[in-house]
């Protein structure tokens, strides 16, 4: 098998992953499979950085909204004329 034939079977297995399918594991190329193998791991651990990133965005959205919140409420006490 010629390097254009091993790249193309590479790039059919790498895009199978990212899909979510599982690819043809035809592949008897043991640098080929450990490079599959690779490409797994990077996409697990890429949709589990992207699920912490959301919960993260919420976070600080929250305690964004909180500290506007205490700002709005500490300008609206000192804008209060003593009585």
């Amino acid at each position: 098998m010629n390097e254009e034939e091993r790249a193309k079977r590479l790039s059919d297995a790498i895009d199978a992953v990212l899909r979510g399918d599982q690819p043809e594991l035809d592949l008897d190329d043991s640098e080929l499979i450990e490079l599959l193998r690779i490409a797994r791991l990077r996409h697990r651990v890429g949709q589990r950085r992207a699920a912490v990133a959301v919960a993260s965005q919420e976070l600080v959205w929250r305690v964004l909204k909180a500290r506007m919140a205490a700002r709005h409420i500490k300008q609206e006490t000192q804008a209060d004329p003593p009585p």
